[in-house]
């Protein structure tokens, strides 16, 4: 009979410790940059939203025992292999997508695949991602985008291309030590993955 009497839980609780530790790091978002971010802190992000938009959390399907292997996760990790595999991108996307998507349905979205309809991600390539950089005019006064600023932090703060163009022009004619150049070159590395068109910076005067 004491084994009847074990304690289960309440109603409402995570299925198991992994889902439990996995909910555990939602809120890493609100402090953590989101160019650091990881499928769990996107699916945060996302959960954040639906709960913004409809007052109500988002409801897991628990379709396996391990997070990792989850509906919700494949999902987010489809939607990388089918945009970007830049969290800032993805997170930007995912606002987008409360805005033009969520908030014009005429009815409750309930699964988060709504988000990996192939037609809506390349809709947002076309007319956001790649419409955006066509229109873009840059001179040395216009604002770098934030995801930009949050990856330069590590080698100097720097807020327009003007500020960046000279920072260049210094690495190029070797003004900083070794261990700031290394970091410079593989944070620039990585702003080209983003998009940063190199050439732009030497038109820049």
């Amino acid at each position: 009979m004491a084994k009847d009497n074990q304690d289960v839980g309440e109603l409402g609780d995570a299925p198991n410790d992994k889902w439990k530790k996995f909910f555990e790091q939602f809120p890493e978002i609100e402090a953590l940059e989101s160019s650091k971010w990881k499928p769990v802190h996107l699916l945060a992000y996302f959960c954040k939203k639906y709960k913004e938009a409809y007052n109500t959390k988002y409801t897991f399907k628990f379709n396996s025992p391990s997070p990792v292997k989850s509906f919700e996760v494949f999902q987010i990790k489809r939607l990388a292999l089918l945009l970007s595999s830049n969290p800032t991108v993805l997170r930007d996307y995912i606002d987008w997508v409360y805005r033009e998507k969520v908030e014009k349905a005429k009815r409750r979205l309930t699964s988060i695949s709504f988000m990996t309809h192939e037609d809506l991600v390349n809709n947002y390539k076309m007319n956001v991602l790649l419409g955006n950089k066509k229109q873009l005019h840059i001179d040395r006064s216009t604002p770098l985008p934030s995801d930009y600023k949050e990856l330069l932090k590590p080698v100097g703060a720097m807020n327009t291309y003007g500020d960046l163009t000279f920072m260049v022009q210094a690495l190029k004619l070797g003004s900083f030590d070794n261990d700031t150049s290394t970091k410079f070159h593989a944070v620039l590395e990585q702003l080209v993955k983003l998009g940063l068109d190199m050439d732009i910076l030497d038109r820049i005067t």
